[in-house]
């Protein structure tokens, strides 16, 4: 492996006071020291940043922004299904993504202005 984060890892999980898990976790392919690990973090404050929109009047959702929310958050709901290492918090995260967009466009739909500008 190359760069430093392995390196990183090598230093932090020879420190002995880790217990037994810890340093499995550490270690692992889904641990802090790898993508899977920080990604649905980014992708919860997509969620929650979506949430708080909920609030604002429907003539300022944006269809094109939620619709790419929509799509992304399904599209990457189903390929956390394929790729490997299975990250199942990837995947809650992605489906409630999708959930929030399809929510607003709803909202939207509701309000006879989804194609609106």
């Amino acid at each position: 492996m190359f760069g430093i984060v392995p390196k990183m890892q090598q230093y932090v999980c020879a420190w002995n006071f880790w217990p037994a898990f810890m340093k499995r976790f550490l270690m692992s392919e889904k641990g802090p020291f790898t993508i899977f690990f920080w990604t649905p973090l980014a992708k919860w404050g997509i969620s929650i940043a979506n949430i708080g929109d909920m609030r604002k009047p429907v003539e300022q959702v944006n269809t094109l922004q939620q619709c790419v929310i929509a799509w992304t958050g399904l599209l990457f709901t189903r390929w956390c299904f394929i790729i490997t290492p299975r990250v199942y918090s990837l995947v809650i995260c992605n489906f409630c993504m999708a959930q929030t967009g399809l929510y607003q466009l709803y909202r939207k739909h509701q309000q006879g202005k989804l194609f609106a500008r």
